[in-house]
């Protein structure tokens, strides 16, 4: 699939420049049209018959071993859920955490990651380690700054992939062999890295991947998985039940990463995120990687000389990917982000820490949306702001 096919796929690309992926991606009308029918067939079964159960069934283990496939792990070491929050959750709340364990996070964090952790302080007792990480460092530099605080209390490393305030890429791999090292299983937030790069559960050697499908995946709202390494399933407790309880179910067809589940799933959901898969699969993700970095490089070349533009993100190809924060000189972050829409319909969002507005370059944006934004910036920085 090439880019205009892809476009001619997505009504928003009509009327917006839509820069915004690294929140929520455009909904492809394949996507829109795989639900519709599932959700058609499936009332026509009858959701609750043997064969609308049969059905429904068949989506989830459709969906499982697309994104499985995606990301090189076995199918059996996968499970659906609703969002990368809901995999994070389930391996936070899930471990058997003591009063004066520590938890490694870093200080660009998404909430998602810092507010559970946040609740194992306030009700387990757990310390938190916030590792402060320059935005602009690069992966020798991160890697040395995390495992510098790892110590014996370390009882999980979390952290994200990309960090969605600046777009900098984690060594992941890196850093999950040194705390391998001493025993310290690591938790991966791939809400901004699925969909958009490589990802390889056998290369990252990590224990723990969460990921979203309604991100650069451009799946539904409501779609995501989590990733278990075999040896550590034993170390989770599921959240709505428990695993000597669990055990005792294991003469059934249930998958053994069932038990982590935490609500029902919707067959037209979970079915828009298999064709979402097989779109990226078809694109390749290799080359949707590699048309998102050259055209963040292309909005980082043309926004850097710009008087009073500050570029926010990494530059180097080995930290950098397609996100790119930016601010202007005396814009406020929220001021300009509403701007950019209200007025010449480029999409993006705000981010804090560091301060900006981050804009998503995914396979189906081009070069010219990427020029005018750039052009967009020059004006504005020209106009100065002027507060109604």
């Amino acid at each position: 699939m090439n880019v205009d096919q892809l476009r001619e796929l997505l009504p928003v690309t009509r009327d917006f420049i839509y820069m915004n992926t690294g929140w929520a991606g455009p909904t492809p009308t394949s996507v829109l049209s795989r639900i519709a029918e599932t959700l058609e067939k499936e009332a026509a079964l009858g959701p609750a018959s043997a064969r609308g159960v049969a059905f429904a069934h068949d989506i989830q283990d459709e969906a499982r071993a697309a994104v499985a496939s995606l990301v090189n792990a076995d199918e059996e070491d996968m499970t659906l859920t609703h969002s990368t929050r809901e995999g994070v959750n389930v391996v936070l709340y899930g471990m058997d955490w003591q009063p004066g364990d520590e938890l490694l996070i870093c200080d660009l964090e998404h909430p998602a990651l810092t507010s559970p952790a946040n609740v194992l302080a306030e009700r387990m007792g757990v310390k938190v380690i916030s590792v402060s990480i320059p935005p602009l460092s690069q992966p020798s530099e991160t890697l040395n700054l995390v495992t510098s605080a790892l110590s014996k209390r370390t009882k999980l490393v979390a952290l994200s992939h990309i960090q969605y305030t600046c777009g900098l890429r984690i060594p992941i791999k890196e850093i999950t062999s040194a705390a391998h090292e001493m025993g310290i299983p690591v938790l991966v937030d791939g809400a901004q890295s699925f969909g958009q790069v490589e990802v390889d559960m056998k290369d990252l050697g990590c224990d723990f991947y969460a990921l979203s499908g309604q991100k650069w995946l451009m799946g539904p709202v409501g779609t995501g998985a989590l990733y278990v390494r075999r040896e550590r399933r034993g170390m989770l407790e599921p959240l709505f039940s428990t695993n000597t309880l669990e055990t005792g179910r294991e003469s059934t067809q249930r998958r053994p990463l069932a038990r982590f589940a935490l609500v029902s799933q919707s067959p037209g959901i979970s079915a828009g995120f298999a064709e979402a898969v097989r779109l990226a699969t078809d694109t390749g993700i290799r080359q949707i990687e590699r048309r998102a970095m050259s055209l963040s490089n292309l909005l980082r070349e043309r926004v850097a000389p710009i008087d009073g533009c500050n570029l926010l993100s990494p530059t180097s190809p080995e930290s950098a990917c397609g996100l790119v924060t930016v601010s202007l000189d005396e814009w406020p972050a929220e001021e300009l982000v509403t701007t950019l829409q209200d007025r010449f319909g480029i999409v993006g969002r705000t981010v804090h820490g560091p301060d900006g507005v981050r804009f998503s370059t995914h396979f189906f944006n081009t070069e010219s949306e990427v020029d005018k934004v750039a052009e967009t910036m020059v004006k504005l920085a020209t106009e100065g702001y002027q507060p109604s």
